[in-house]
């Protein structure tokens, strides 16, 4: 239930682990070896505010440092935030990247990773926060623990509302509010780091059996329940391009014939729903798109149906927010949406898979990962 939109981004990795607890390991002086790259806005979900953001560091690799735990920590105070332990560091960007034949992939001689720290909504969020990052030294058989990254959260800033893309029940909201896919794709291209997915999910359907995305035949569109539904615009504005005609693949087989970048996507559409924002819709049903390049579009006015053309794994909409019209060389943006109601989660211990809960309403948010929603 994952998709890949760009042929040149890396597989997935899903990495989530957290802690509150003080750390007191001796503290080596590097100076300028872990710096923030990139500082997003951070958006709230019905648990948390998560402040986003991505490091770079030196190639600690090269010196016989490997990693084993990274300590979020509030700088004014020494609390300890977040904690990801060895079995769940997040991706990390370094040379060599996977080349691609359409374009030039930069050389970098940085470490780059993408974090997010989960705020309880009930705590008060740092002004400044800090690392440690604490390696096992190969070279001289000890513990080496690295501070650095300081950072100031845009707490002052507020993410973009929209309205959710579909109206129905049952629908599983993916592959958002992890530190794993999407959020770390980035790829480094003309001396810039692009990360157009960064705040992207995967929209799929269950339905009250509660089991899972589709019942039949795996390999027909027509047995996944969320094949064919509306979407809708997520604000007000105007479509900028429809991309259409891309043959579909059969259900969970991914037996499209991919040979260019721009069919990832499928079919998709795009809408400039202004202040920077464009809003993205991928993996459309062929044929099914009922506004073209230069309409006017307002807010829950169906544009498309939900299909699996491109790079998919199963019916699906890959959605993402970002600041330039082209899928590929942007910048993803965070994004809240108006109004939801939570009736499930899909659980990865005990006995996996999706169950209800009491039903939520939530306002001005996004979702965390896994999440089974009713949207108006």
């Amino acid at each position: 239930m994952k998709t890949r939109t760009l042929s040149f981004i890396l597989l997935i990795a899903i990495i989530f682990y957290s802690g509150c607890k003080k750390h007191d390991a001796t503290i080596v002086p590097f100076t300028n070896q872990i710096e923030v790259a990139q500082n997003y806005v951070p958006y709230k979900t019905e648990k948390y505010l998560r402040i986003c953001y991505m490091l770079k560091t030196w190639e600690f690799e090269k010196s016989g440092l490997k990693l084993k735990r990274i300590v979020v920590f509030d700088y004014n105070t020494r609390d300890d935030l977040f904690t990801i332990e060895k079995a769940d560091l997040p991706f990390i960007h370094k040379d060599p990247l996977p080349q691609n034949a359409e374009v030039k992939i930069d050389k970098i001689d940085k470490y780059y990773l993408s974090l997010q720290v989960p705020v309880s909504l009930a705590k008060e969020v740092p002004s400044l926060i800090s690392h440690r990052f604490i390696f096992d030294d190969t070279v001289h058989m000890t513990e080496v623990t690295v501070e650095g990254g300081k950072l100031q959260p845009r707490k002052n800033e507020s993410p973009r509302l929209i309205a959710t893309p579909v109206k129905g029940t049952y629908y599983l909201y993916h592959n958002q509010s992890t530190i794993g896919y999407h959020y770390y794709l980035a790829f480094f291209i003309g001396g810039s780091i692009w990360t157009n997915e960064k705040f992207a999910f995967d929209l799929t359907q269950i339905n009250e059996s509660w089991v899972d995305t589709y019942s039949g035949d795996p390999l027909k569109n027509e047995s996944y329940f969320a094949y064919g539904d509306s979407l809708y615009a997520v604000a007000s504005g105007t479509v900028l391009k429809v991309v259409d005609g891309r043959a579909q693949n059969s259900g969970n087989a991914r037996d499209a014939v991919l040979t260019k970048n721009d069919e990832y996507y499928g079919n998709y559409l795009v809408i400039d729903i202004g202040g920077g924002c464009y809003a993205m819709y991928m993996h459309c049903l062929p044929g099914s798109f009922v506004v073209k390049a230069g309409d006017a579009v307002t807010e829950g006015q169906h544009v498309a149906r939900l299909g699996n053309s491109g790079n998919s794994t199963e019916p699906h909409l890959h959605f993402q927010l970002v600041d330039s019209p082209d899928p590929a060389f942007s910048h993803g943006l965070p994004f809240i949406f108006k109004k939801y109601t939570k009736i499930g989660e899909v659980l990865f211990s005990g006995t996996p898979g999706p169950v209800p809960v009491s039903p939520i309403d939530v306002t001005n948010a996004n979702m965390e990962n896994w999440s089974i929603a009713t949207c108006e």
